[in-house]
């Protein structure tokens, strides 16, 4: 906390609030990278400044509308996080990275959200595909291409026993290479959705 733009309070609720607040802001620019270290700086001055204007009131009201007027950092640093983890995570194809920057996608809303949600589907996707990969050793007659009974044909996880398994074990290296392929496009797509236009 940059002690140059911190107002001297009276009260501790004041206090309090000043230090929940920036302690938010540094949490949040943590995750950003160092880049935004001077974006932490501007909002305490802009705080601090909003603060000084309000001239009516106990200061911990004066302080909660000044919050107020600026908003939760969360509400206007989280798009600048989740495209800091995205950029690393599809940089070094890390999942984690990737998913968690997705969420802080998701939830900064508008269009980021509706991007974000279709390469989440993307990645769930993948999942189970994962899935159908460790599953197939240990589940062989309900996971694969199976045709059923009647004829049908589904390729996935199927509860009923009784199909015919037509691809047998050659779907366990059929869904890694769809694994692998999937996650380079998707990772590759979502990197490219970054960049500016």
């Amino acid at each position: 906390m940059n002690p140059a733009y911190t107002p001297s309070f009276h009260e501790a609720k004041a206090r309090a609030m000043w230090a929940g607040y920036t302690a938010e802001i540094d949490r949040m620019v943590a995750l950003i990278g160092p880049d935004a270290a001077d974006l932490a700086e501007d909002l305490r001055m802009h705080l601090a400044d909003s603060f000084a204007s309000e001239t009516h009131g106990a200061e911990a009201e004066r302080l909660q509308r000044a919050i107020d007027r600026l908003g939760r950092p969360a509400d206007f640093l989280r798009p600048m996080l989740a495209d800091e983890l995205i950029a690393r995570g599809t940089a070094r194809y890390s999942a984690p990275l990737i998913s968690r920057g997705l969420y802080h996608a998701v939830r900064s809303g508008s269009g980021r959200a509706l991007r974000a949600g279709l390469f989440g589907l993307g990645y769930l996707l993948l999942a189970i595909f994962a899935a159908m990969t460790v599953l197939k050793p240990f589940f062989g007659d309900n996971v694969g291409l199976i045709r059923g009974a009647d004829g049908s044909l589904t390729f996935g996880l199927v509860s009923t026993s009784g199909g015919q398994d037509l691809l047998g074990l050659w779907s366990v290296p059929l869904t890694l290479a769809l694994c692998v392929l999937l996650y380079v496009l998707l990772t590759r797509w979502l990197r490219r959705s970054l960049r500016p236009t």
